[in-house]
C-alpha cells in the first residue's frame, strides 16, 4: 500500500501540512471519479465525526476533512470503492491507490475552473476552523450559503451558451479593469450599462458597481476604519477610542455637524489592514503557500545569495531562536522604508507621511 501516513501525521499549532491538504483533495478526486459512490448527489464522508454514516456535498466532505481529520483505521478506501488485491509474490497492492488519486488531482488542476479554486482558497480560510459544518439535513449557515452561492456563481456561464467567461470570472476581471486603471465607480457603472447592452439578452453580468461588489465581498480580506487627528498626533484606538480632541494639538476629532444630521464625521480616517488574515491567506492557496516556505526547501549555493535565507543575518537568527526557525510556515517580516523622506520637505521636494508600526 502507498504511504498514507499523512492522514494521521499530527501538525504544530492545528495548522495543516500541505501534504495533508493534497492528500485530502486526491482523496476526493478519487472518490468522486467512481460514479456508485454518490447517493443524492453526495459521497461518504469519513471525517472523525461522520464516519462514513453521512452522505454530503464533496465540498462539505472536503472541509470537514480539513477541519476534523479522518476517521480511525481508514487507510483503506474501503467505503468509497477501493479494494486490496492480493499477491504472493510482492506486498499487497491497492486498486486505485494514492499516487493514482494524487496524479488525477495534478492533472485535474491543469484544466480545473481557476475561480472555483478562488473561492475555494478564499473561504477555506474562515471555513476551515469551523467546527459544526452544515450537512445535508440541515439548512447551511450564512457564511455555508455564500460560500456555495460563489462556487455557483464560478460555474454558471456568463449566459446560456458561453464557454470563455463566467458569472465571477467576468465581474473579476472588470474588477481588476477599474483598480489597473483607476476608474470611477461612475465610470465602471457606464460601461458595464453598455456591455449589458450588446450582450445576449439573459446575460448575468452584475448591473452595477454596488451589486458586483457585494457579490465579491465574501472573497476579499477586510479593513478596519479608525479616526485620526489631522495632524496626525494620535489614533483614536483602544483606550483613547472615545476622545472627542486630539491631547497632543487640542484639535477637535469631529467635523462640526450641519443641518439636521445626527452622524458625527471624523476630519480623517486611517484605514487599518490586518495582516494576520492575510498572511493566512497566503497559506490557503497552494500556488502561494509554496513559495512561502521556499526559504527552506531551495538549495544554496556557496557564495551566492539569491534568498535573505542565504544571508548571515538569517542564518544568526535561526541560531538565536532554533524552534522558530524548525517551523518554515512561520514568517518573519521587514519593515522596507524604501521612499520615505527623513527630512520632510525643504530638503528633497515631495513630503511623505508615515504612520511607524511595529509587528512582533
Amino acid at each position: 500500500m502507498d504511504d498514507r501516513s499523512w492522514m494521521y501525521r499530527d501538525s504544530p499549532q492545528g495548522l495543516r501540512r500541505m501534504d495533508y491538504c493534497n492528500g485530502v483533495q486526491g482523496f476526493i478526486n478519487f472518490a468522486t471519479s467512481i460514479p456508485r459512490n454518490f447517493t443524492d448527489g453526495g459521497i461518504r464522508c469519513p471525517c472523525r465525526k461522520c464516519k462514513n454514516l453521512k452522505f454530503l456535498h464533496q465540498d462539505i466532505v472536503t472541509m470537514h476533512l480539513l477541519s476534523k481529520g479522518f476517521m480511525e483505521d481508514y487507510l483503506c478506501w474501503y467505503a468509497h470503492g477501493e479494494l486490496f488485491v492480493p499477491d504472493e509474490s510482492m506486498e499487497e497492492q491497492v486498486v486505485g491507490s494514492t499516487s493514482s488519486a494524487s496524479n488525477m488531482h495534478e492533472v485535474g488542476n491543469e484544466n480545473s475552473n481557476p475561480y472555483r479554486n478562488m473561492v475555494m482558497d478564499a473561504m477555506r480560510m474562515s471555513e476551515g476552523n469551523v467546527r459544526e459544518c452544515p450537512i445535508i439535513e440541515e439548512e447551511p449557515n450564512a457564511d455555508a450559503t455564500r460560500f456555495f452561492d460563489l462556487l455557483r456563481d464560478s460555474d454558471e456561464p456568463l449566459w446560456d451558451g458561453c464557454t470563455n467567461h463566467s458569472k465571477l470570472s467576468a465581474v473579476a476581471q472588470v474588477f481588476t479593469i477599474k483598480s489597473d486603471h483607476g476608474l470611477s465607480e461612475a465610470g465602471y457603472d457606464k460601461i458595464i450599462e453598455w456591455a449589458r447592452s450588446i450582450l445576449p439578452e439573459g446575460n448575468r453580468l452584475k448591473e452595477n458597481f454596488y451589486a458586483a461588489k457585494s457579490m465579491m465581498k465574501p472573497l476579499g480580506l477586510g479593513y478596519q476604519k479608525i479616526d485620526i487627528c489631522p495632524n496626525f498626533c494620535m489614533l483614536y484606538y483602544l483606550e483613547n477610542a472615545e476622545m472627542t480632541e486630539c491631547m497632543t494639538c487640542g484639535h477637535s476629532r469631529y467635523k462640526p455637524r450641519t443641518g439636521r444630521g445626527k452622524t458625527l464625521m471624523a476630519y480623517k480616517k486611517l484605514r487599518y489592514f490586518p495582516i494576520t488574515p492575510r498572511l493566512q491567506r497566503l497559506f490557503m492557496s497552494p500556488s502561494t503557500a509554496e513559495h512561502m516556505t521556499w526559504h527552506q526547501s531551495h538549495h544554496a549555493v556557496d557564495g551566492v545569495m539569491v534568498h535573505p535565507s542565504d544571508g548571515e543575518a538569517w542564518k544568526h537568527f535561526n541560531s538565536m531562536h532554533p524552534p522558530f526557525s524548525a517551523e518554515s510556515r512561520n514568517v518573519r517580516l521587514g519593515l522596507c522604508t524604501d521612499g520615505f523622506n527623513p527630512f520632510g520637505s525643504e530638503q528633497s521636494g515631495a513630503e511623505y507621511r508615515c504612520l511607524s508600526s511595529s509587528v512582533d
